[in-house]
């Protein structure tokens, strides 16, 4: 049986208030993004690209019911449902896209630099894919059917009689790049772990042994020699020769261990971005495949579900955009509080853990796969390729 008018009004404001805290949360990604440069870190560069989808879909969630009351006919309806078909499911897009760069750099080495040439082909991809499938549905019109566009229940999207097509052309792109999303993950994930242990092993266990046995087995024969010469100590001296080799190598160990973090943080909030669109387009996806199976009971809390999580994509995306940035938001309120008591140290906005190394920064030594567990590729601890932190 059909909705009351209240159980209508309830999901139009739940679509409503979803919409307006999107857009606060849209707005919010981009002024902080745009205020400070230390902002602008890989994971947030993403989310801030994927809030102009949410600002538009959120756009078409205020909208509420207006469009369906107006008509099918109204340009209300129809933009609607223009909106609702191009943006929403670019969050999925741009979550893809964050996976991709975790498979470049990792499997392919790819830099930071060249992570950002990529940038214009994936807005062509999350933007402009979408564009061209959304316009096409929007002119194709039968006589049977009627135009594709049109009242929907609870806003303008896909009818009834092209119910199909909400499979084919709106849930179906989501979950096919879903999926291959969350194997990336996987791969990456495991692997990264992996060479975490070995990276952990290495630097507590190998160094150690090996300094020990080489200062072994030399001091012997320095000794012997030192004997036949005169006033110097040659075991002196290749003692310290043993320790700066000892350090070089603890180093192009910590090197390791800050690129493995990097990716590992990357992978931790692209995950994060990931599980937030499933979370979003969950019950959307259960209430239609509830509505293939009883098209005439709609359910009432799996609708006004759906309209509630869909509208919120830009809160989700604000929360993890505030969580990827929390220290950088500690330091910038630090600064306020200092600038206000007048005092002149300035506060300078940097990271302070591990977790905080930044992928634009990892480096590879592409003579060894560094993502072997038996075998470990070493850079040599270069000012060029130390990890910087706070840059996540």
């Amino acid at each position: 049986m059909p909705f009351t008018d209240e159980q209508l009004r309830a999901i139009a404001i739940a679509e409503r208030v979803g919409g307006s805290a999107s857009l606060l949360g849209c707005a919010f990604i981009v002024t902080t993004y745009c205020a400070s440069n230390a902002f602008r870190k890989p994971v947030n560069r993403l989310i801030f690209y994927a809030s102009f989808g949410n600002a538009f879909a959120a756009v078409a969630s205020l909208m509420g019911r207006d469009g369906v009351i107006a008509g099918p006919h109204s340009a209300l309806c129809l933009a609607q449902a223009f909106f609702i078909q191009y943006w929403m499911p670019t969050d999925s897009l741009w979550s893809f896209c964050m996976a991709v760069n975790i498979y470049l750099t990792f499997y392919r080495r790819y830099s930071g630099e060249d992570l950002k040439k990529l940038e214009k082909w994936y807005f062509l991809f999350c933007y402009g894919l979408p564009l061209i499938l959304a316009t096409t549905l929007s002119v194709i019109k039968t006589t049977e059917r009627g135009r594709i566009y049109g009242p929907a229940l609870i806003w303008c999207s896909i009818t009834e009689p092209w119910q199909f097509l909400r499979l084919v052309c709106f849930y179906g792109p989501v979950w096919v790049v879903s999926i291959a999303t969350f194997a990336i993950y996987a791969t990456a994930g495991v692997r990264i772990y992996r060479q975490y242990k070995a990276l952990k092993t290495a630097k507590y266990e190998l160094p150690v042994n090996r300094a020990l046995s080489v200062t072994q087995s030399v001091s012997f024969d320095v000794t012997a020699t030192a004997a036949k010469g005169s006033g110097s100590s040659p075991a002196m001296l290749y003692s310290t020769s043993i320790e700066s080799q000892h350090s070089r190598t603890r180093s192009g160990l910590d090197i390791q261990a800050n690129n493995n973090n990097a990716m590992w943080s990357y992978l931790r909030y692209s995950f994060l971005f990931f599980m937030a669109m499933v979370a979003t387009w969950l019950p959307s996806f259960v209430n239609r495949i509830y509505a293939l199976i009883n098209p005439s009971e709609p359910n009432f809390g799996l609708n006004l579900a759906g309209a509630l999580v869909l509208s919120l994509q830009g809160v989700w995306n604000a929360i993890i955009y505030t969580s990827t940035a929390l220290r950088i938001f500690k330091a910038q309120w630090a600064s306020i509080v200092k600038s206000r008591s007048h005092r002149r140290s300035p506060t300078r906005v940097t990271g302070g853990g591990a977790a905080d190394v930044s992928l634009e920064d990892v480096t590879f030594d592409t003579r060894s796969d560094v993502g072997s567990t038996s075998s470990l590729a070493i850079r040599p601890p270069l000012e060029s390729s130390v990890v910087k932190s706070g840059d996540l």
